[in-house]
């Protein structure tokens, strides 16, 4: 241990020696101060003391010398030391200060990088815009600024615009504030952020009412939908072809849109018949069976693929919602719809065909919840061949696709 009187010229000369990895040198002016020196020629002071009832002493790094002067340091180590007499940590203050001054913007990114591994790319995405435009305002400033008032107030600005859209905000705030009191503690193991702000809304009960979408494509529709559809596919823009296979792909399997876009060549298996989605809505890969009308789209897929993905965006990637193809086939078909609309068509006539619950959910990669039952069942991809078949089979009757094949050979 090395103690020398702190003076400009005395730190100045001070060097670490090679074969250490720092070097400290304490102020014989002022108990507890040191100069920390680093072999990359750093100096940095510090208050370092051994405070009694604990093992290893306590270090606060004041700043760099020389953009700290000494009599500086002197005085804030004073300061310290003080604390440390009335057994106050000051590194606990800051690390407490840094916590209750975390924003909202910081706090989404503590959260996205903790649940990245359960989050879908999709979640992530809206939960990513929905800070960014709902909480604009608020992203940068510190969470503990946003009151049950505030919220109370913003909730009611964007119910004027979106019902919905101001419910989804809000259950996105609230999932913020519910990580922030489990994250961030004090030094007694108190949580910085006890209280929800969110909570006011539903103590004042003023969530807005949402009426869960009922549209589909009716059965009687499906001729006019996939005349259209499959019109799109004879097309000789390539693009187009993608997307007419990619349409009719979800809508004979259910699919939600990012999962029928992320699957890849790679995961189609013509000998066993079966393709695997890998990237699913709830995180566990989904494997269905191939059935003949869908064969022959993925046997066309894979043979054109310009990339890894069986239906790829005009870049190469997977291929995203594709909005101006889904307005043309709405535009030529006179039916409104939306590709979740498809999705909501393939499970609601499952369920008209008397295709069990069991089979339904495994299909769409729907979780089984509570159901003790449900959890001995072990669903087999191959059962659920038949269901996947006799689905397919009622959608393509209704389609009356004997005109298919003279659609597409033009």
């Amino acid at each position: 241990m090395k103690k020398i009187k702190f003076t400009i010229a005395a730190l100045k000369n001070l060097e670490c020696p090679q074969d250490k990895s720092q070097l400290l040198a304490y102020d014989t002016e002022q108990s507890g101060l040191a100069l920390r020196v680093l072999p990359s020629g750093s100096k940095s002071f510090l208050v370092y003391k051994r405070i009694k009832g604990r093992s290893s002493p306590v270090k606060v790094t004041l700043g760099k010398f020389a953009d700290l002067k000494i009599e500086q340091a002197r005085s804030q180590a004073k300061k310290i030391l003080a604390k440390l007499v009335d057994r106050v940590n000051p590194n606990e203050e800051l690390r407490k200060y840094k916590i209750e001054t975390k924003t909202l913007q910081d706090v989404f990114g503590d959260y996205m990088l903790d649940r990245q591994h359960q989050l879908s790319v999709n979640t992530k995405s809206s939960y990513k815009t929905i800070v960014e435009k709902q909480f604009s305002a608020w992203k940068d400033k510190p969470l503990s600024s946003i009151t049950r008032d505030k919220v109370a107030k913003r909730h009611t600005e964007m119910t004027l615009i979106s019902p919905t859209s101001a419910n989804k905000a809000m259950r996105v705030l609230r999932a913020l504030f519910n990580f922030a009191n489990g994250r961030y503690e004090d030094d007694e193991g108190n949580s910085v952020f006890p209280n929800n702000p969110v909570d006011r809304i539903t103590h004042t009960r003023t969530w807005n009412k949402e009426s869960r979408r009922q549209n589909i494509i009716r059965p009687t529709d499906l001729g006019t939908w996939f005349k259209s559809v499959l019109e799109l596919g004879a097309s000789p823009e390539p693009f187009r072809q993608t997307a007419s296979d990619y349409l009719q792909f979800i809508l004979l399997t259910g699919l939600r849109r990012r999962e029928a876009a992320g699957l890849r060549v790679q995961d189609v298996d013509f000998k066993a018949s079966i393709f695997t989605v890998k990237q699913t809505k709830n995180g566990v890969s989904l494997t269905l069976p191939i059935v003949p009308y869908v064969e022959e789209i993925l046997n066309r897929r894979c043979l054109l693929a310009s990339s890894e993905f069986v239906f790829p965006s005009t870049t190469g990637g997977a291929l995203n919602e594709p909005k101006t193809v889904v307005q043309k086939v709405r535009d030529d078909s006179g039916i409104y719809f939306t590709i979740h609309d498809m999705r909501r068509t393939f499970i609601t006539i499952a369920e008209s065909l008397d295709v069990p619950t069991y089979a339904i959910k495994a299909l769409v990669n729907h979780s089984i919840g509570a159901d003790v039952t449900a959890g001995y069942i072990i669903m087999d991809t191959e059962r659920l061949r038949k269901p996947l078949e006799t689905i397919t089979s009622f959608i393509l009757k209704k389609a009356d696709l004997t005109f298919a094949s003279k659609v597409i050979s033009t």
